[in-house]
């Protein structure tokens, strides 16, 4: 894998800013983009498309919403002043276009949705990072990507994200590059510290997706006197992924908030916040935003939170299949 060296890119823009969009056009508004996308990209190879439940569309809503956050203030106090490069890093980014298990609708995957939202807000990213270990996946991707964005802007590793994340990590901090990552592992088991670290330690903010209630079951299994051996393997990935302390965490949710404070103790991020996703046909997990070092992260960081979490509890973010079968053409209005 080689990564290019990047030229400095200046850009002026100005964001205007509205009265707030009720659920209704909040939903309609990104769905109708979501899905436009979708269709168009899917031209490309429709044969290849990453198959979720309809819920992943709120998880593109909590990565695309903290995007009108970074870029503004990243642009004009970063790139502006001092000549950062701004980059978008997925570290398990897919084919680009996701279809839904249960009607087979298919809306665009969190990369080139990143990139679309940065072309809206007229603030292009320098460089897009998609990390994807299916090699036919990998090359649809950049076929994909190549339809919305420079191809000099992409860089598409074809390679498990553990064995390149420090050097993506060393790149970005030897360029002068501020970056906004997500990592979205499918489940637990593709998470390491080892991974993490050196990307959650780069400049700029990142996206987890955390499984709590997996995390936890990890945790009984690895406290187990039933397996030996089974609990022994448990014990040394709980170790490696959550250092010290795990053992002590009586909840659920102070076991997420042990991952949480290792990432704020030692990756250098300032601020956290959580979003909460249902998962079909039962389950949930979080998004958990981590903020670089930005004076007011913690307060921006929170009205995320709540400006999402009420988006998505929202009867519109609740009833998210059925705004599926209504903008298919399959229902005739949501209530």
């Amino acid at each position: 894998m080689q990564l290019h060296a990047l030229a400095p890119v200046r850009v002026n823009t100005m964001t205007q800013k509205g009265k707030k969009k009720t659920d209704e056009e909040f939903f309609d508004e990104r769905l109708s983009s979501i899905l436009e996308w979708g269709k168009n990209l899917k031209q490309i190879n429709p044969e290849c498309t990453d198959e979720y439940n309809d819920h992943s569309i709120l998880k593109l809503i909590c990565i695309n919403y903290w995007l009108g956050i970074f870029l503004p203030i990243c642009d004009k106090q970063l790139r502006q002043k001092f000549h950062y490069k701004i980059a978008y890093i997925d570290t398990m980014a897919g084919c680009g276009v996701t279809s839904s298990k249960r009607e087979n609708d298919c809306f665009c995957g969190s990369c080139p949705g990143a990139i679309i939202s940065s072309q809206l807000l007229e603030i292009p990213f320098d460089l897009v990072v998609g990390v994807e270990l299916d090699a036919n996946k990998a090359t649809i991707l950049e076929s994909r990507l190549k339809t919305i964005i420079k191809p000099e802007k992409i860089q598409v590793i074809n390679n498990d994200i553990n064995a390149v994340s420090s050097e993506i990590a060393n790149f970005l901090q030897n360029n002068r590059t501020v970056s906004y990552m997500v990592i979205d592992p499918q489940a637990l088991q593709g998470m390491t510290w080892g991974a993490l670290k050196p990307l959650l330690s780069c400049k700029g903010d990142a996206m987890v997706t955390w499984f709590e209630s997996e995390a936890w079951r990890v945790r009984s299994a690895a406290l187990s006197e039933s397996n030996h051996a089974a609990a022994q393997s448990e014990i040394l990935r709980l170790n490696e992924l959550l250092g010290e302390g795990w053992q002590q965490a009586r909840t659920q949710e102070e076991l997420t908030q042990i991952f949480v404070n290792r990432v704020l103790l030692e990756c250098g991020k300032k601020a956290f916040a959580k979003a909460y996703v249902p998962r079909q046909p039962a389950g949930y997990y979080w998004m958990i935003l981590f903020a670089g070092d930005f004076g007011n992260a913690q307060k921006l960081a929170t009205a995320w939170e709540q400006n999402v979490n009420k988006r998505i509890q929202s009867s519109h973010g609740q009833g998210i299949s059925s705004l599926l079968d209504v903008k298919s053409g399959r229902q005739s209005s949501l209530f």
